[in-house]
């Protein structure tokens, strides 16, 4: 049944007929992103965050030693494999890119500790590397030594997105006395970032190929670039995971006012976006961040690219089980401005409440997604459009019939995820069943909106028909256990007349059955036509 907002022909109307008692979307359509670390990196509790929503596992190598993760890939893909419901859940990883860390503190301090410092304290940070695991209260390492040079006395240095700010008082030949302006902690591996310094070239450090070899190694699924200033600093990791990784997908995380000037430059050649808030808010003024988010997403969605809308979303929950109502509305705000994926960091690596973080994200996703007005972002979507080819076509034709029968789901059948992308490019009010046979096209299809993928593991099927049923099959199954669709639903089922990437051109229009697929009627996709359908 559809709500008094779903029938509604404007904005300003659906916006007045939406209702507090009415429930939220039944399948939840925003993918989740859990930073993994100490708080939650036990396979019982990453099995709980899966069951609870988490369909994407960052790992931050800035933070931890390959072997360290090492045992997380291990965990991760156990507690996947324990579920009863099949999820396909990605993993990804960030590298440091041309951001500045301090080191390591000492042992005697402790490894997870964090220093507690107050308004006038005074701490030396050097790039002496005698002091990159000896950290303590008096000195730290940075990772500066290619930008030394710029950083000049006077500055201000901000830790992480703060509150802990420092002035640089004096400088050394390797080494730069700060005193603390503003209160707060300072830990092992955290940013050191003086607002809009320019940071080194494109080419990758060792440590970024280190940590790209070992996402090839493991067999990853994405790659979140951190620093992202121009579109050479993409191409240089698509270099090097090139003669290693074809189907790794790389994200350009947006961090600076030189990556926003470039943003169109940057999307063409990365496979999405990541906003990274909290560093973005210090090279530029915060009140314009929320401008920034709107415009970057926007971009996104228009050039069909999944964004990732990161950082200080449910801060307060690192030390308390509820969030603040401001936290909730910025979870809510950017699902509407149109996020594919919203992102846990500290409050699930490091927080007291990592599980119930990832509840608290998963709820605020359903509810702000049942207050879209899905319809009218489609035709939004849909008049920018221009020449297509058969699977932009037919994708814009299955999202129309969903639109127009009230479909519970569309399922389908995609070797590479191109189709299932596209169909999520226009937004449809309803669940995506991606069913696929490569596992890592399975994966990456959760940073997409609205996306459910399944991995179809059985033999082919001599004739193409037959065994496209068969995926079908499996997809509906699949969706049936995981509550998405019931019996007389209606589906949208979207298919190729043959194998390949590139072939898809079919769709069907079903009543989800008992146990099989049932007649259908066939809608034609006529590309020398443009977009429109004939219905038979």
């Amino acid at each position: 049944m559809l709500s008094r907002s779903q029938m509604s022909h404007t904005r300003l109307e659906h916006m007045c007929k939406l209702e507090i008692d009415q429930p939220g979307h039944q399948a939840r359509l925003t993918s989740i992103i859990g930073t993994i670390g100490l708080a939650c990196d036990s396979v019982e509790t990453l099995r709980e965050m899966m069951k609870a929503g988490m369909t994407i596992c960052r790992l931050n190598l800035a933070y931890r030693t390959h072997e360290y993760f090492n045992g997380v890939v291990k965990k991760i893909r156990e507690a996947e494999a324990s579920l009863e419901i099949p999820i396909q859940v990605g993993i990804g990883i960030d590298i440091t890119g041309t951001g500045i860390r301090v080191g390591s503190l000492v042992k005697e301090v402790g490894l997870d500790q964090e220093l507690k410092l107050k308004a006038g304290d005074k701490m030396r940070f050097s790039t002496d590397e005698q002091y990159r695991d000896n950290g303590n209260e008096s000195v730290m390492f940075i990772d500066a030594a290619l930008v030394f040079s710029q950083i000049k006395t006077g500055s201000t240095v901000i830790i992480e997105d703060g509150p802990l700010t420092f002035v640089i008082k004096e400088k050394g030949e390797d080494y730069v006395d700060c005193e603390v302006e503003e209160p707060g902690d300072l830990g092992s591996h955290m940013m050191w970032t003086i607002p809009n310094m320019v940071m080194r070239e494109a080419e990758l450090s060792e440590k970024d190929k280190k940590d790209l070899q070992f996402a090839v190694d493991h067999d990853l699924d994405m790659v979140f670039a951190s620093w992202i200033c121009s579109p050479e600093m993409v191409e240089e990791v698509r270099k090097f995971l090139k003669a290693r990784s074809k189907s790794m997908k790389i994200l350009a995380k947006i961090e600076t006012q030189t990556a926003i000037r470039r943003v169109d430059e940057i999307m063409a050649v990365a496979d999405g976006l990541y906003l990274a808030r909290g560093n973005l808010g210090i090279h530029i003024s915060p009140e314009k961040v929320f401008l920034a988010q709107k415009m970057l997403i926007g971009k996104a969605n228009k050039a069909g690219k999944p964004v990732i809308c990161a950082t200080q979303m449910l801060g307060s929950m690192m030390h308390n089980a509820r969030a603040t109502r401001a936290e909730v509305a910025d979870v809510a705000n950017a699902i509407l401005d149109g996020a594919d994926c919203v992102m846990l960091s500290r409050e699930t690596a490091r927080g007291k409440y990592p599980l119930r973080s990832m509840q608290t994200m998963s709820a605020v996703c359903t509810e702000a997604e049942a207050a879209i007005f899905n319809e009218d972002l489609f035709y939004a979507l849909r008049h920018k459009v221009g020449v297509t080819d058969n699977t932009h076509t037919t994708a814009i034709a299955a999202v129309e019939a969903a639109h127009k029968c009230h479909a519970k789901a569309i399922m389908v059948v995609t070797v590479s995820g191109r189709s299932a992308a596209l169909i999520s490019k226009y937004r449809p009010d309803c669940v995506i069943v991606a069913i696929t046979r490569s596992k890592h096209t399975a994966k990456s299809l959760q940073l997409h909106r609205g996306v459910f993928p399944v991995l179809h593991t059985d033999s082919k099927d001599q004739v193409w028909a037959d065994d496209v049923d068969a995926r079908l099959h499996h997809g509906i199954s699949m969706a049936r256990r995981n509550g998405y669709i019931n019996s007389g639903d209606m589906l949208v089922l979207v298919t190729g007349w043959t194998s390949g990437v590139g072939s898809t051109n079919t769709i069907r229009v079903v009543t989800c059955p008992s146990t099989s697929i049932p007649s259908y009627t066939r809608i034609e996709v006529d590309t020398a036509t443009d977009d429109r359908v004939r219905f038979e």
